[in-house]
């Protein structure tokens, strides 16, 4: 059934016209107004199929109605009526986008002629329109799916990447991608705010050149911001506004933020920071939206520890202790002569204590070295020198516990992942896998790498990469072949990083064999 409004200021037609839409079989008559002003507030209260209005009426002319009525509702089909030499006025009409016209008298056979047409019109749009949205929302739910794919599997970052630019080359021409990862904060269930937050991110682009992709991951919605525009997108400005603006309403939820980057490439280091991110976030119970930037050792400690905002990350990680040791004495000193209100203070010594924690249990290898402490005890304190005792008798516990659990031989999981990977290069092995591989985190393991070859473990993965890759072409093979025989899928990608490591681009080097 087809709704239809009428609106003209001569009664004798609007009741005629009306009687005999009223007989017409799939159509109903949802209103009628006999000026323009107020068929205009009766097409934005009951938002017609199709709209059928007189031209010339008082107040406001039906194409001023028709203009203003298209901007809110724009799938309304529009009919207008015409009298003796308004013809000028229907060619306006038209340019508005009105699909017929009816002379005046109006007559039961062209009536039912326009009506048809109309009815064939909307039926035609509505196919189309939800054709292109079943295409639309399956393109999505590709995408959607390639996303939770690299997030479930980073290992596989290069073959996914490369079925989402297959899917839609735009991929291939993003200025920058951002990530969030969102959390509930009052214990619903996650449909309770899928519709906020999903209102929010798509208030924040405001017609930007944006495009925003979601998926679940446990309790968490994982929202990917891609950006296709020539300038940058402040996403996480725009997120903290909106994010405010809704808290007004308490709906109160956590984001975690991940750095904008300029490479498709960097997503899985995105979706990493964004959960880093948002864990931080909830551990100190902060109901904000926080950049991973703003988290543990991303920014530096005060006073002497802020001459090397990585040095106790650091000296954690390699062992050295009793730098480790100096280094907090220094800072718990700094604080204390600051003067801070105990709220502060305790607040202070808690991040610390944290960042201490996180460090231990990552660089742990069995269940039981899980360091957990009793934030109430701190909260107990009540004075400065009691808050200070009890956080350095808290990591001296860590340093004791850390110490103990040390491995002698730690160079040992160095030389049994270079191994690993001179086998199993053409994989594609991630940094998680690799540590898996010798029962360590991946942090742990990381920071060990760096100290015993001088480089990452993802720039020494490549340099092998690279050398099997010169190894292929000197034996004759071509260089689409060498891509895949050395773990790549995106050809591009390789040969970037073949000129990058060699300084040459393929072509080159092969001439020079």
């Amino acid at each position: 059934m087809l709704k239809i409004a009428l609106i003209d200021d001569e009664k004798i037609v609007l009741r005629g016209i009306a009687a005999l839409t009223k007989k017409e079989p799939g159509f109903e008559l949802v209103g009628t107004a006999e000026n323009g002003i107020d068929g205009l507030q009766m097409i934005l209260e009951t938002k017609p199929d199709i709209v059928m209005t007189d031209i010339r009426m008082p107040g406001m002319s039906g194409l001023e109605m028709i203009k203003k009525a298209k901007k809110e509702v724009p799938e309304s089909i529009y009919i207008v009526f015409s009298g003796f030499n308004e013809f000028k006025y229907v060619k306006e009409a038209i340019g508005l986008g009105v699909i017929d016209y009816l002379e005046k008298p109006v007559t039961v056979p062209k009536l039912r002629e326009v009506l048809k047409k109309a009815g064939d019109l909307y039926n035609y749009q509505k196919n189309y329109q939800e054709m292109t949205r079943n295409l639309e929302k399956a393109d999505r739910v590709y995408v959607e799916k390639f996303l939770r794919d690299l997030y479930e599997n980073p290992q596989k970052e290069e073959e996914i990447l490369q079925m989402i630019m297959e899917k839609d080359g735009k991929f291939r021409n993003i200025h920058s991608v951002c990530v969030a990862k969102v959390c509930e904060t009052q214990r619903q269930e996650i449909d309770d705010y899928r519709e906020i937050i999903h209102k929010m991110t798509f208030e924040m682009i405001e017609g930007n050149p944006v495009e925003v992709y979601s998926f679940y991951e446990k309790e968490c919605l994982m929202i990917v911001y891609f950006n296709f525009g020539a300038m940058e997108f402040p996403f996480r400005e725009k997120l903290k506004k909106k994010k405010k603006e809704i808290e007004d309403r308490e709906d109160l939820f956590t984001v975690g933020f991940s750095r904008t980057h300029r490479e498709i490439y960097e997503i899985s280091k995105a979706f990493e920071e964004a959960g880093s991110a948002l864990q931080y976030a909830r551990y100190l119970e902060m109901e904000e939206a926080v950049c991973i930037d703003e988290v543990e050792y991303s920014e530096p400690l005060p006073g002497e520890l802020n001459q090397d905002q990585e040095s106790l990350e650091f000296n954690f990680r390699m062992g050295q202790y009793e730098e480790c040791r100096r280094q907090i004495q220094t800072y718990i000193g700094y604080l204390k002569s600051m003067d801070l209100i105990p709220e502060l203070f305790v607040r202070k010594c808690r991040e610390l204590l944290y960042l201490l924690q996180r460090m231990f249990n990552e660089a742990g290898t069995e269940k039981e070295q899980y360091l957990d402490i009793d934030y109430q005890e701190l909260q107990q304190q009540i004075s400065e020198s009691k808050i200070a005792e009890w956080t350095l008798e808290q990591t001296e516990l860590i340093f004791s516990k850390a110490e103990k659990s040390r491995e002698d031989d730690s160079c040992w999981a160095v030389r049994e992942v270079k191994n690993y990977v001179e086998h199993h290069y053409a994989q594609g092995i991630s940094l998680d896998e690799a540590a898996e591989n010798v029962h360590m985190s991946k942090t742990y393991l990381s920071m060990l790498f760096k100290k015993e070859e001088g480089i990452t473990y993802i720039k020494y993965l490549t340099k092998i990469r690279m050398e099997k890759a010169m190894e292929f072409l000197q034996k004759g093979y071509k260089a689409k072949e060498v891509c895949e025989m050395v773990g790549y899928h995106d050809y591009k990608y390789f040969s970037t990083q073949f000129k990058k490591s060699t300084g040459m681009t393929l072509d080159n080097y092969k001439k020079s064999l």
